[in-house]
């Protein structure tokens, strides 16, 4: 390709008869990056369209989750009476060393 490249060159042609001839023999995958036109274009918008669905759902899931815990019920007086137990018992303990 360097050495086609270089008799084209030679040869006066333009840079865009240049692109134009390479793409003739080889298509659009010689290019660096694709034409932003028919499927190609999809390749420019996917990316996009898909962190835009990605972002949808995960504030879809967030809220959904978070409404969920705030609908949890409380914790009811005899939670109370045990955690009182525990922290009782926590008092009298005494760590060995």
């Amino acid at each position: 390709m360097l050495t086609e490249l270089g008799n084209l060159i030679d040869q006066g042609k333009t840079d865009d008869q240049i692109v134009n001839s390479f793409v003739e023999k080889y298509g659009t995958s010689v290019l660096s990056a694709p034409p932003a036109s028919g499927f190609n274009l999809a390749a420019w918008v996917m990316p996009f369209v898909a962190l835009g669905i990605g972002a949808i759902v995960a504030v879809y899931f967030l809220r959904r989750f978070r409404a969920r815990w705030a609908g949890a019920p409380a914790p009811d007086a005899t939670l109370a009476k045990y955690q009182d137990k525990v922290e009782e018992e926590l008092k009298k303990f005494t760590p060995e060393d």
